[in-house]
């Protein structure tokens, strides 16, 4: 959804019989971020910070939450707090002239504006809603073109998915976090989030069968749902391998679920995952091939790509 501007040439022609060569390229106009002052971003959440950085803008950021750690380059911009514990005098002292926040709270775009900072909130809480932020963010910053290849970039990546897997079965999926540690109590995948969407595209079928964001469920729960696959995204500290040990360990012990009994248990250590961001085509591959395992043997794992490069980046 995001790239190249075409920059416009000045020439300069005194003479018919000898025009002169193009002139350095002419800066675009003042975006609504920018105004008379230079674009500086403050992204508070890791799906808007990885957007920018596809789209060419990792220069313009000035400041991030502490959760944006991706690309590298991001956990290099100085962390000013999350939407949760925002450090405004350090934000203030950073001069954003324009910050991205994805919240359902109504008071953090208030305090930001309330010291001056224009704040634009988006949702990205299902994929239509992922491609509509990346677009705004190009409308905001004056990226429109990079925006577009951007968001189309992505949706040809999920269509790509989507194909491989049209004629294969949907099993019952559970996408799950680890295990509370002592507790078995785990967060899953509700319907109508962005994890279900993906699932859908991956070729399978929520195992969850209510509309939830994250819901919390124990063992009689899952028993209940009989999920043909389960999918546990074990990232960061639950990544760790005396961590894995235990998730494994943990499921082994509940022979009454089909994923448990067929050995369909699969930990994927990805956090992108879970980030409606520019991997999210090669999130819904690495789903597509937990649920179709056969996907995986005709289609060696390649390194995750952030975005198509930006021409203007």
């Amino acid at each position: 959804m995001m790239l190249g501007l075409v920059a416009a040439l000045g020439a300069g022609c005194k003479k018919e019989e000898a025009p002169a060569p193009p002139g350095p390229p002419v800066p675009p106009p003042p975006t609504k971020a920018e105004g008379s002052k230079p674009m500086r971003i403050l992204s508070l959440t890791p799906n808007v910070t990885e957007i920018l950085f596809a789209m060419g803008l990792g220069d313009k950021v000035v400041g991030r939450s502490s959760f944006c750690l991706y690309p590298p380059e991001a956990g290099k911009i100085p962390a000013v707090g999350d939407t949760l514990h925002l450090n405004l005098e350090k934000i203030i002292a950073l001069a954003p002239t324009i910050a991205f926040v994805v919240t359902r709270r109504d008071d953090i775009p208030k305090r930001l504006q309330g010291v001056g900072i224009r704040t634009v909130a988006i949702q990205s809480d299902r994929t239509e809603q992922m491609l509509k932020a990346i677009e705004t963010i190009g409308a905001e910053t004056g990226r429109g073109i990079d925006a577009q290849v951007l968001a189309d970039h992505i949706s040809v990546g999920l269509a790509k998915v989507r194909a491989q897997v049209r004629d294969l079965p949907r099993p019952r999926v559970l996408f799950a976090f680890p295990m509370t540690v002592g507790s078995p109590q785990m967060m899953v995948a509700g319907r109508g989030t962005f994890v279900d969407d993906l699932l859908d595209v991956a070729g399978g079928e929520n195992a969850y069968p209510k509309k939830a964001d994250w819901p919390t469920v124990g063992p009689q729960d899952v028993i209940g749902m009989a999920p043909q696959v389960v999918i546990v995204n074990a990232a960061g500290a639950d990544a760790a391998p005396d961590r894995l040990a235990a998730v494994r360990t943990a499921w082994t012990n509940w022979k009454s679920i089909p994923a448990v009994k067929n050995d369909r248990v699969v930990i994927l250590t990805e956090a992108y995952l879970t980030i409606p961001g520019p991997r999210v085509a090669e999130a819904a591959r690495l789903l597509a091939e937990a649920i179709h395992p056969e996907l995986a043997k005709s289609h060696p794992k390649a390194p995750a790509k952030a975005a198509a490069k930006s021409p203007s980046g």
